[in-house]
């Protein structure tokens, strides 16, 4: 049988994801090159029924770029002033996601961006270790969103909170995009580093280019460095940074805490990015 969920998004316009079945792979991309794939109609009759679909955020299958905004931690307290303040902005229904942890807020833009960090706050437990809660992030170029009717890690599954569904996606001009960011940037409670001071940098900051390493695993052990674990089917599963996925062949990433991939240089990115903030 055709994946029917996959064959609805690529007709509304939007690029579908397999992702997987089982707990560690429900939001995992199964698929080598998925994040610049444009599938013809025909691959979906070849997917598995039971598998999670996702959307590739960025590119779309029609020429549109796609940026989805994700209320992680606390969005029950974030997004309804959020959403007070960008409806100001932004004055058509929003398309709004829940998957049981938080919300996916969906828009296309007029050019591809990448995901980022938009606020949060820093956590510490009773053993010191620290780690960023993440408020509002973006996901852009190179990450994907579970779809409408997939299952989440805590059992849920995604649907919308309204009326309005993929098809009713609003495209933001790039002021609107720009104040949406700011708006959202507003609620960050990390700390800001003195501009007379400059911040200390860590070794693991200076990592080197991609070309000085193998691949994703061989960064991964270099550069991050962690409890990892094998799994059977190939996959390197690393412990540090709220669960790292390194493919079998090594040449692909997956992070599960924030639901995002790619390739070797995806990943020294990421991980620079954690470096800066002090997540690691």
């Amino acid at each position: 049988m055709a994946n029917k969920n996959a064959i609805r998004l690529f007709k509304l316009g939007l690029s579908p994801v397999l992702l997987g079945d089982i707990y560690s792979d429900l939001m995992k991309p199964q698929l080598i090159g998925w994040q610049t794939a444009d599938y013809p109609a025909v691959t979906f009759k070849g997917w598995p029924t039971k598998y999670n679909i996702g959307i590739r955020c960025g590119h779309q299958n029609r020429g549109r770029n796609l940026i989805v905004f994700n209320f992680g931690s606390e969005y029950r307290r974030i997004f309804p002033e959020w959403c007070e303040r960008a409806n100001q902005w932004v004055h058509e229904p929003m398309v709004v996601v829940s998957y049981g942890r938080g919300l996916h807020v969906y828009f296309y833009t007029d050019g591809p961006y990448p995901g980022s960090t938009l606020a949060g706050r820093y956590a510490r437990n009773n053993r010191g270790y620290t780690w960023l809660e993440t408020f509002i992030k973006t996901l852009g170029t190179g990450q994907c969103v579970g779809s409408v009717g997939s299952k989440y890690y805590n059992g849920r599954r995604f649907q919308f909170t309204s009326d309005a569904g993929y098809e009713a996606i609003p495209t933001l001009t790039a002021m609107q995009y720009k104040t949406l960011i700011a708006v959202s940037k507003s609620f960050d409670k990390r700390p800001t580093q003195p501009a007379d001071k400059p911040a200390k940098r860590s070794q693991k900051e200076d990592v080197s280019p991609a070309n000085d390493y193998l691949d994703c695993l061989d960064y991964a052990r270099q550069g991050i460095g962690s409890l990892e674990q094998v799994k059977w089917n190939g996959d390197t599963f690393f412990l540090k940074q709220g669960g790292l996925l390194i493919t079998a062949n090594g040449h692909g990433w997956y992070s599960f805490r924030d639901e995002t991939g790619g390739g070797l240089v995806e990943l020294i990115a990421w991980h620079q990015a954690l470096v800066r903030e002090g997540a690691c």
